[in-house]
């Protein structure tokens, strides 16, 4: 019942409906953006203050930014790692600042995409004092702490393109099906071929 009422929630529009002016990006592209995330990607961890918080990983990112921009994308940190840790002291959190760069080959020249945003994960201290510091904490791995970082700021970067709105922006997402997109077709084929092969096995059964 829940998958049906999916499908009546999501929109069909034609390309001109979704952008109002011409897009950089082709309908296959746009459409791949307002898919849902498929529940295989998407995980739950404890949020602070209680409750469970929605997420997808990294690599789900990079998949989905492989696919729209056709592997033509770079993304870049500006906060060097002196000025991340100097937060950190004050704050107990890494913070950087990246742009994410998607590139499209329009007109016979590249296009270049931008979207920038921050990114944050704690710094996790070692316990107790050290022999050599008595005064001053010490990070456990400062460069997993700046990695985490890099990786939160990535997706937040991505999602101002769109991806994994449905997780990150769930109050505001609106899935919607663009009329003429091969990307549905390909769902659509995808789909009967494995309602055929379930209904093939179950014939041969019944024999």
């Amino acid at each position: 019942m829940a998958q049906k009422s999916k499908e009546i929630a999501k929109l069909q529009l034609e390309m001109e409906q979704v952008s109002r002016t011409t897009s950089l990006l082709n309908q296959n592209q746009v459409q791949k953006l307002f898919n849902s995330t498929p529940d295989k990607w998407t995980y739950d961890r404890p949020a602070k203050g209680g409750g469970t918080w929605r997420y997808v990983k990294t690599s789900y990112v990079r998949k989905v930014l492989d696919s729209v921009f056709g592997f033509a994308w770079s993304f870049d940190i500006e906060t060097s790692l002196q000025e991340a840790f100097e937060v950190a002291k004050l704050t107990g959190s890494i913070v950087v600042k990246g742009t994410l760069t998607g590139k499209i080959y329009k007109d016979k020249e590249w296009v270049e995409l931008k979207k920038t945003q921050f990114g944050r994960a704690d710094v996790k201290w070692r316990k107790g004092l050290t022999p050599d510091d008595t005064d001053k904490p010490k990070p456990l791995d400062l460069g997993n702490d700046f990695k985490a970082a890099t990786s939160d700021c990535l997706k937040k970067c991505a999602s101002l393109f769109g991806v994994a709105a449905d997780i990150y922006e769930a109050g505001e997402f609106q899935e919607i099906e663009i009329i003429g997109s091969q990307e549905n077709k390909n769902k659509v084929t995808k789909k009967k071929v494995k309602q055929l092969a379930k209904e093939l096995k179950v014939e041969e059964v019944n024999d």
